[in-house]
């Protein structure tokens, strides 16, 4: 029988929350370039589909909300492990 895990101290899991917040707020902004990249390309083109500009358009613009919400969160998490750690 495998012993219990440690148990993780509230820095510690608030470093580590910071952490994987910050991970996911990478993603998500190499995913924002992506979509602004296929945007472009496709109003280059000759005829280019309204449709799908319109649906990358506004999925951007909830992954940008989605990202600076994000970033908002990760502030007042590392100004209360500053604070508190």
């Amino acid at each position: 029988m495998n012993p219990p895990a440690p148990i993780e101290s509230g820095c510690e899991m608030m470093k580590r929350a910071a952490k994987d917040l910050k991970k996911e707020i990478e993603h998500n902004v190499r995913r924002a370039a992506e979509m602004r990249s296929k945007i472009t390309a496709l109003q280059g083109q000759a005829n280019p589909d309204q449709a799908q500009i319109s649906a990358l358009k506004q999925a951007l613009e909830v992954l940008e909300k989605k990202i600076e919400e994000d970033r908002v969160s990760l502030s007042t998490l590392e100004d209360v492990i500053t604070e508190n750690c």
